[in-house]
């Protein structure tokens, strides 16, 4: 028997279940910078739990990054829209810690570089692995937002810090 039918089955009764309608809607906004590169990362995103130890996410965002190939630099401006699946811990009152997989897909926009082959435009994609913590603070459904995204196939690690707003 395959597993992925029932696994598919089992998710559809869950979101559709009386628990699920319960969930919550978040907003944010989140800033970042790549560890390996030079550059920064604007993200705006949105994450939806169907049952609160699980999120699903989506986020858009622009990045500017510039990297080193050894006798030039290169300077790419990119817009990842990303897809995520989180779980999280809700015993911890105020800081509530999670780890998941997504999807990040990107389009380079422009690119400037000495070298005629590293220009034009490309499109790629890669998995993540992520782990962060949201921290509550004192405002109502306002809370801080910490993260660590681990890109697997351009392999980088970028380092996302922003806030969350709860509906």
């Amino acid at each position: 028997m395959k597993l992925t039918p029932v696994i598919i089955l089992c998710a559809t009764v869950l979101c559709l279940s009386s628990v699920a309608m319960a969930g919550s809607l978040d907003v944010g906004a989140r800033y970042g910078r790549p560890l390996e590169q030079d550059g920064n990362s604007l993200e705006v995103a949105a994450r939806w739990f169907p049952i609160p130890i699980v999120s699903l996410g989506a986020s858009l965002g622009y990045a500017n990054l510039r990297y080193d190939k050894g006798w030039y630099y290169k300077k790419a401006d990119t817009m990842p829209l990303g897809g995520y699946i989180n779980a999280h811990l809700p015993f911890l009152p105020l800081i509530k810690p999670y780890a998941g997989v997504g999807v990040l897909y990107y389009s380079v926009n422009d690119i400037s570089s000495p070298n005629r082959l590293d220009q034009g435009r490309e499109h790629s994609g890669t998995m993540t692995v992520q782990g962060g913590t949201d921290i509550s603070l004192p405002l109502p459904k306002l809370s801080l937002n910490l993260e660590v995204r681990r890109l697997i196939n351009d392999r980088q690690t970028m380092f996302l810090g922003g806030v969350w707003f709860r509906f």
